[in-house]
Protein backbone atom coordinates (compact mmCIF):
# COMPACT_ATOMS: atom_id res chain seq x y z
CA UNK A 1 0.00 0.00 0.00
CA UNK A 2 1.07 3.74 -0.94
CA UNK A 3 3.12 5.59 2.51
CA UNK A 4 1.94 8.82 3.46
CA UNK A 5 3.85 11.41 4.74
CA UNK A 6 2.79 13.78 7.46
CA UNK A 7 4.28 17.70 6.78
CA UNK A 8 3.71 20.37 9.43
CA UNK A 9 3.10 23.79 8.57
CA UNK A 10 2.83 26.30 11.30
CA UNK A 11 3.05 29.50 9.20
CA UNK A 12 -0.52 28.45 7.29
CA UNK A 13 -3.48 30.56 8.34
CA UNK A 14 -1.61 33.31 8.93
CA UNK A 15 0.88 31.47 11.78
CA UNK A 16 -2.00 29.34 13.46
CA UNK A 17 -0.20 26.66 11.61
CA UNK A 18 -1.74 23.21 10.19
CA UNK A 19 -0.42 20.13 9.20
CA UNK A 20 -0.69 18.34 5.94
CA UNK A 21 -1.43 14.60 4.58
CA UNK A 22 0.46 14.00 1.44
CA UNK A 23 0.58 10.44 -0.11
CA UNK A 24 3.46 9.57 -1.62
CA UNK A 25 4.82 6.73 -4.47
CA UNK A 26 1.75 7.45 -6.38
CA UNK A 27 1.43 8.69 -10.00
CA UNK A 28 0.30 12.98 -9.51
CA UNK A 29 0.80 12.55 -5.45
CA UNK A 30 -0.52 15.21 -3.80
CA UNK A 31 -0.81 16.89 -0.03
CA UNK A 32 -4.16 17.27 1.59
CA UNK A 33 -4.94 20.04 4.32
CA UNK A 34 -6.35 18.28 8.06
CA UNK A 35 -7.58 21.57 8.85
CA UNK A 36 -7.40 20.89 12.62
CA UNK A 37 -8.32 24.57 13.24
CA UNK A 38 -12.14 23.16 12.36
CA UNK A 39 -12.03 20.83 15.68
CA UNK A 40 -10.36 22.75 18.25
CA UNK A 41 -11.18 26.04 17.96
CA UNK A 42 -9.00 27.94 20.22
CA UNK A 43 -6.10 27.21 17.34
CA UNK A 44 -7.47 30.24 15.73
CA UNK A 45 -7.43 32.95 18.36
CA UNK A 46 -3.45 32.73 18.39
CA UNK A 47 -0.39 32.33 16.71
CA UNK A 48 0.86 29.62 17.82
CA UNK A 49 2.52 27.79 15.01
CA UNK A 50 0.76 24.93 14.88
CA UNK A 51 2.93 22.14 13.57
CA UNK A 52 6.13 23.04 14.65
CA UNK A 53 6.69 20.25 16.40
CA UNK A 54 4.91 16.34 15.48
CA UNK A 55 5.78 13.12 16.80
CA UNK A 56 4.40 9.74 17.11
CA UNK A 57 2.30 8.82 20.05
CA UNK A 58 2.66 5.86 22.00
CA UNK A 59 -1.01 4.24 20.88
CA UNK A 60 -0.41 4.58 16.69
CA UNK A 61 -1.26 8.22 16.56
CA UNK A 62 0.33 11.90 16.34
CA UNK A 63 0.80 14.55 18.75
CA UNK A 64 1.12 17.98 16.82
CA UNK A 65 2.26 21.28 18.93
CA UNK A 66 1.63 25.10 18.73
CA UNK A 67 4.81 25.98 20.90
CA UNK A 68 3.60 29.87 21.06
CA UNK A 69 0.24 29.91 21.48
CA UNK A 70 -0.41 32.25 23.88
CA UNK A 71 -3.49 33.03 25.92
CA UNK A 72 -5.13 36.61 27.34
CA UNK A 73 -6.10 36.77 31.31
CA UNK A 74 -6.70 40.04 32.35
CA UNK A 75 -4.19 42.37 31.40
CA UNK A 76 -1.42 39.53 31.10
CA UNK A 77 -0.07 37.14 28.27
CA UNK A 78 0.81 33.62 28.99
CA UNK A 79 2.58 31.84 26.44
CA UNK A 80 2.31 28.47 27.34
CA UNK A 81 1.60 26.50 24.43
CA UNK A 82 -0.43 23.68 23.72
CA UNK A 83 -0.71 20.43 21.55
CA UNK A 84 -3.44 18.17 20.25
CA UNK A 85 -3.33 14.57 20.18
CA UNK A 86 -4.78 12.62 16.83
CA UNK A 87 -5.38 9.21 15.98
CA UNK A 88 -3.92 7.48 13.00
CA UNK A 89 -6.79 9.03 11.19
CA UNK A 90 -6.12 12.52 12.41
CA UNK A 91 -9.46 12.91 13.90
CA UNK A 92 -8.86 14.64 16.82
CA UNK A 93 -8.61 13.15 20.31
CA UNK A 94 -7.84 15.51 23.02
CA UNK A 95 -6.31 18.99 23.92
CA UNK A 96 -2.66 18.34 26.06
CA UNK A 97 -1.80 21.52 28.12
CA UNK A 98 0.95 20.85 30.35
CA UNK A 99 0.90 24.14 32.37
CA UNK A 100 -2.81 23.91 32.83
CA UNK A 101 -2.80 20.84 35.29
CA UNK A 102 -4.20 22.75 38.03
CA UNK A 103 -7.04 24.64 36.04
CA UNK A 104 -8.61 21.55 33.90
CA UNK A 105 -10.04 18.21 35.08
CA UNK A 106 -9.50 15.15 33.33
CA UNK A 107 -6.96 12.15 33.52
CA UNK A 108 -3.17 12.74 33.38
CA UNK A 109 -1.75 10.66 30.72
CA UNK A 110 2.65 9.90 30.40
CA UNK A 111 3.11 11.12 26.69
CA UNK A 112 6.37 12.16 25.66
CA UNK A 113 7.92 10.78 28.95
CA UNK A 114 6.37 13.62 31.12
CA UNK A 115 3.20 13.74 32.64
CA UNK A 116 0.43 15.80 30.96
CA UNK A 117 -2.86 16.46 31.36
CA UNK A 118 -5.32 15.75 28.47
CA UNK A 119 -8.79 17.01 28.18
CA UNK A 120 -11.02 17.26 25.25
CA UNK A 121 -12.02 20.84 25.93
CA UNK A 122 -10.30 24.02 26.19
CA UNK A 123 -10.30 25.22 29.69
CA UNK A 124 -13.20 26.82 30.98
CA UNK A 125 -11.55 29.76 32.53
CA UNK A 126 -8.49 32.16 32.92
CA UNK A 127 -6.99 30.95 36.44
CA UNK A 128 -3.34 31.74 36.14
CA UNK A 129 -2.46 30.43 39.65
CA UNK A 130 0.89 32.21 39.16
CA UNK A 131 2.83 33.48 42.12
CA UNK A 132 5.14 36.01 41.92
CA UNK A 133 8.32 36.74 43.95
CA UNK A 134 10.39 40.09 43.35
CA UNK A 135 14.26 40.61 44.83
CA UNK A 136 14.60 44.38 45.05
CA UNK A 137 18.14 46.22 45.86
CA UNK A 138 17.51 48.76 48.47
CA UNK A 139 21.46 49.35 49.29
CA UNK A 140 22.98 52.42 48.81
CA UNK A 141 24.34 52.17 44.91
CA UNK A 142 20.54 52.29 43.54
CA UNK A 143 19.49 55.71 43.03
CA UNK A 144 17.22 57.62 42.75
CA UNK A 145 14.88 55.01 44.63
CA UNK A 146 11.81 56.88 42.51
CA UNK A 147 12.44 55.39 39.55
CA UNK A 148 12.46 51.68 41.07
CA UNK A 149 9.35 53.29 42.52
CA UNK A 150 7.88 53.94 39.11
CA UNK A 151 9.61 50.26 37.84
CA UNK A 152 8.27 48.27 40.32
CA UNK A 153 4.38 49.66 39.66
CA UNK A 154 5.29 49.33 35.62
CA UNK A 155 5.35 45.61 35.80
CA UNK A 156 2.84 44.92 38.43
CA UNK A 157 0.05 46.97 36.72
CA UNK A 158 0.79 44.50 33.80
CA UNK A 159 -0.16 41.45 35.36
CA UNK A 160 -3.52 40.37 36.55
CA UNK A 161 -3.32 40.14 40.43
CA UNK A 162 -6.53 38.88 42.38
CA UNK A 163 -7.76 35.83 44.47
CA UNK A 164 -6.94 32.90 42.70
CA UNK A 165 -5.10 34.43 39.88
CA UNK A 166 -1.54 36.19 40.38
CA UNK A 167 -0.11 37.29 43.31
CA UNK A 168 2.90 38.90 44.21
CA UNK A 169 5.46 39.28 47.17
CA UNK A 170 8.17 42.00 46.97
CA UNK A 171 12.02 41.10 49.30
CA UNK A 172 14.24 44.08 49.44
CA UNK A 173 17.78 43.76 50.31
CA UNK A 174 20.81 45.68 50.94
CA UNK A 175 23.34 44.60 54.08
CA UNK A 176 19.84 42.54 55.35
CA UNK A 177 16.78 40.80 53.72
CA UNK A 178 13.31 41.99 55.08
CA UNK A 179 10.18 41.32 53.52
CA UNK A 180 8.41 43.73 51.96
CA UNK A 181 5.03 42.12 51.74
CA UNK A 182 3.99 38.25 51.10
CA UNK A 183 2.56 36.68 48.94
CA UNK A 184 -1.37 37.38 49.20
CA UNK A 185 -1.17 40.06 51.74
CA UNK A 186 -2.14 42.72 48.82
CA UNK A 187 -4.46 40.52 46.79
CA UNK A 188 -6.24 42.94 44.39
CA UNK A 189 -3.79 44.95 41.76
CA UNK A 190 -4.96 48.22 43.54
CA UNK A 191 -3.74 47.26 46.90
CA UNK A 192 -0.45 45.82 45.44
CA UNK A 193 0.01 49.17 43.18
CA UNK A 194 -0.10 51.84 46.35
CA UNK A 195 1.88 49.24 48.32
CA UNK A 196 4.58 49.63 45.33
CA UNK A 197 3.85 53.53 45.79
CA UNK A 198 5.06 53.79 48.99
CA UNK A 199 7.83 51.05 49.01
CA UNK A 200 10.80 52.86 50.79
CA UNK A 201 14.60 51.79 50.81
CA UNK A 202 16.19 49.46 53.08
CA UNK A 203 20.27 51.54 52.51
CA UNK A 204 22.87 49.85 53.09
CA UNK A 205 26.93 49.77 52.36
CA UNK A 206 26.89 46.05 50.95
CA UNK A 207 24.55 44.31 48.44
CA UNK A 208 24.01 40.99 49.37
CA UNK A 209 22.56 39.50 45.92
CA UNK A 210 22.93 35.97 46.61
CA UNK A 211 21.61 35.59 50.11
CA UNK A 212 18.43 37.36 48.62
CA UNK A 213 18.20 34.87 45.67
CA UNK A 214 18.50 32.11 48.03
CA UNK A 215 16.01 33.21 50.66
CA UNK A 216 13.20 34.16 47.64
Amino acid sequence: CPSRLLVGAPWDGNGQGDIYKCSMGLQNSSCAKANLGAAAPWLRSSAGRLGMTLVDSKDGGFVVCAPLWSQECGTSVFSSGRCVQLNEELQLMGTIAPTAQREWGGMYWDILGCATLVSPCPPPGCSTYMDIILVLDGSNSIYPWEEVQAFLGNILGRFFIGPGQTQVGVLQYGERLVQEWALGQHPTAQSVLEAARNLTRQEGRETRTAMAIRQA
